[in-house]
């Protein structure tokens, strides 16, 4: 199993070094969780990072922002989207999050917004959504 963090997670990941995203992100850098990204996701996570009142919640700096993305694009597989699957789902912009996780299969959206994911007009068996809470205490944590 594969794991695609939502933008969400990395942002609060950053935001406070005590939560279940915050020990998601550490088990990423420490190579024991296998995440996978696609280059619009990345550029998702800096638009998000870059954002004024982020980087005045995350105390990092742009140069920060920018290094921990090469950290975190080195810790992951690069997955290629080749088919628009159009889950249809009720946030335009959650789509292309789930076409990477249907293209990383069998794969785990880890996300706060569970809700957001699971109105699609198709469902795909191989791909899961998750909390980041939830990932940890099915690998023990």
């Amino acid at each position: 199993m594969r794991y695609l963090i939502d933008t969400c997670v990395v942002l609060s990941a950053l935001v406070s070094r005590r939560g279940a995203s915050n020990a998601l992100l550490r088990l990423v850098f420490e190579g024991t969780l296998p995440v996978v990204v696609h280059y619009e996701l990345v550029a998702e996570y800096r638009d998000v990072l870059l954002r004024e009142e982020n980087r005045a919640a995350t105390g990092l700096s742009v140069e920060r922002v920018h290094r921990f993305l090469a950290g975190y694009v080195r810790a992951a597989d690069e997955v290629p989207v080749q088919y628009l699957w159009r889950p249809n789902l009720p946030d335009e912009d959650d789509n292309f999050v789930m076409e990477i996780a249907i293209a990383a299969s069998p794969c785990t959206i880890v996300t706060h917004n569970v809700r957001d994911f699971l109105h699609g007009e198709r469902v795909f068996a191989e791909v899961k959504v998750a909390r980041p809470l939830e990932i940890l205490k099915t690998r023990g944590h």
